[in-house]
């Protein structure tokens, strides 16, 4: 069996880390398996079988593609808890007002600590959350934020839920009954830019996570919906623009990143100590199964938008 994978340190590392019966080729046309985050008809090659992607996100996949040519999806899934866990810190950050204490405190200002202009900061206790996305960062984000006596809603599609979420008909519902709303959905023709201006201004005095992709938002709307004291507080790892290479670039068009109710961060959710160990022991072991026949991580293409 030949795999080849796209990015350069886990090719290394399955070449430095043989399995008997895996081949590692230095040609991806020559491949079997393509282990990449991105996959277009160009790179398709008669000996072709499946395409494993070592992210969270299948958005760079051209789905119909793949199921054109009867090709296999599969999807390592160890980064999703970070996510989840970055949507957590994210939210509570935002709430809890930390990034601005922390500014403020670095010059000496304590935020009026012994006046009655104090500025709080706002439990998350008793809050209702609407997670926007139900998958494994979804489902994850959902048993972390449990302890805090949260009610949590979803959208119904029509699968298994636990007990405790409540299920809503559609997105504008879904806003109605939140205080919070977390976005841990794929980018896709049905998300994209669906938190749009007409959504956005239902969202007052709202708070808007963002883990899922940045264009599941409109840009421009989100913006004024800020400045505008729409949404009450806004939170994201991923954003709207990306560095090719390592210059120097501000995560959108607009100044979001100069307002007081925003909290950023670099689209490092699943980016912690330890994933890139836990990914590769995962790649290793998802290789073993392929080769001996055992197809049982196998994502069903007719369920993906």
């Amino acid at each position: 069996m030949k795999v080849f994978a796209a990015h350069e340190k886990i090719q290394d590392f399955l070449i430095s880390n043989p399995v008997e019966g895996i081949t590692i080729v230095s040609d991806p046309r020559k491949c079997h398996y393509l282990i990449s985050g991105k996959y277009s008809q160009t790179q398709y090659n008669p000996q072709l079988r499946g395409v494993i992607i070592p992210y969270t996100g299948h958005n760079g996949i051209d789905l119909k593609a793949m199921r054109d040519k009867e090709l296999s999806l599969f999807i390592i899934t160890s980064r999703s808890r970070y996510v989840a866990e970055k949507a957590v810190t994210l939210t509570l950050s935002l709430l809890g007002n930390t990034i601005n204490y922390h500014s403020l405190l670095k010059e000496g200002n304590w935020s009026s600590r012994n006046s009655d202009k104090r500025t709080p900061w706002v439990s998350i206790q008793g809050l209702s959350i609407g997670l926007f996305g139900y998958g494994r960062i979804g489902e994850k984000t959902h048993k972390m934020l449990k302890g805090f006596g949260c009610d949590f809603y979803t959208i119904d599609r029509n699968k298994e839920y636990p007990k405790d979420i409540f299920l809503v008909k559609n997105l504008t519902n879904l806003v109605q009954v939140s205080d919070i709303i977390i976005i841990a959905a794929p980018l896709n023709t049905t998300t994209e830019e669906v938190f749009n201006e007409r959504l956005l201004s239902r969202m007052k005095n709202k708070y808007l996570i963002n883990v899922g992709r940045g264009n599941i938002i409109d840009e421009k709307s989100l913006y004024h919906a800020l400045i505008n004291s729409t949404l009450k507080g806004f939170a994201a790892d991923v954003w709207f623009n990306y560095p090719k290479g390592k210059e120097k670039m501000l995560p959108s068009t607009y100044a979001i990143y100069e307002l007081d109710n925003v909290v950023l961060s670099n689209h490092s959710g699943g980016f912690t100590t330890n994933t890139n160990k836990e990914v590769n022991k995962a790649i290793i072991e998802l290789l073993i199964k392929l080769r001996d026949g055992n197809f049982d991580e196998q994502i069903d293409l007719q369920k993906l938008i």
